[in-house]
């Protein structure tokens, strides 16, 4: 049984209290409390038990884009269903959980986890964020693992979601820019996953890509959060691995349409 976020008794306590730090209904949170339900552009429902009526997992749709939550006790087959009627172009899921969406593409990678802090002797001074210098940065960066929408879009999100605490940034500055920079693109209140971290091509090798991940997983698990990130199959594993991120599963993004 699928149930809409509007008819929902509490929606985000409720995901909470099934799904714990779960990284994936950590993205559903994150955008629940950035984006209020009523809003055309978004939809969230829970997943619950037909004869018991109990949270099994959730869903979240940004236009055309979804995030689902799963767990061993979800009915799949309804979750697919629901899916395949639902015009979607991508879906984000956790990839030990089976979907039968019939067609298109499907990229997956690992999910790590870090709880613990990171030892930091960095002597290095983390500036005020401007999304503009953000972006550049993440234009110059480019790779195949990841391309910025564009700027008008990432800056009128990146802002909304920072005035609602749903995200946050944190950078190094070069004398023309950032030298470096991570942010998180979703957190709830005991989880956040970072992503978007990329360094200027100038300033590798000098440790400030490791610095920044550092400060902004420390500044997260200080406030109780464990810290997640999906990294690319073949992307930055012994980046991660040196900064004590372990592997606790996959991710899988299937892909539809042009």
């Amino acid at each position: 049984m699928i149930i809409s976020a509007i008819e929902a008794v509490d929606f985000e306590s409720v995901l909470l209290s099934v799904a714990g730090n779960d990284p994936f209904a950590c993205r559903i949170i994150s955008l629940y409390n950035s984006y209020n339900a009523e809003l055309a552009f978004v939809d969230y429902w829970l997943v619950n038990a037909d004869e018991t009526g109990e949270c099994k997992g959730a869903v979240a749709r940004n236009g055309t884009n979804f995030i689902v939550y799963l767990s061993d006790d979800s009915v799949n087959e309804e979750v697919s269903a629901f899916i395949r009627v639902a015009g979607a172009s991508s879906v984000l899921c956790d990839d030990k959980f089976e979907l039968d969406l019939y067609g298109g593409t499907s990229v997956s990678g690992f999910v790590l986890e870090r709880s613990e802090p990171i030892e930091n002797d960095d002597n290095i001074e983390f500036g005020d964020t401007d999304i503009k210098a953000v972006y550049d940065l993440l234009v110059k960066c480019t790779d195949d693992n990841f391309t910025p929408p564009a700027f008008d879009e990432f800056y009128v999100d990146v802002n909304h979601k920072i005035r609602h605490n749903a995200i946050r940034i944190a950078s190094i500055n070069s004398n023309d820019g950032l030298a470096a920079v991570a942010m998180t693109v979703a957190e709830s209140s005991n989880a956040a996953v970072l992503g978007a971290v990329a360094c200027d091509p100038e300033y590798r090798k000098h440790g400030y890509g490791s610095a920044v991940v550092r400060h902004l997983t420390n500044a997260l698990i200080d406030e109780g959060k464990t810290v997640y990130l999906h990294r690319a199959e073949n992307a930055n594993a012994n980046f991660y691995a040196n900064l004590g991120f372990k592997e606790i599963g996959r991710w899988k993004e299937y892909y539809f349409g042009g």
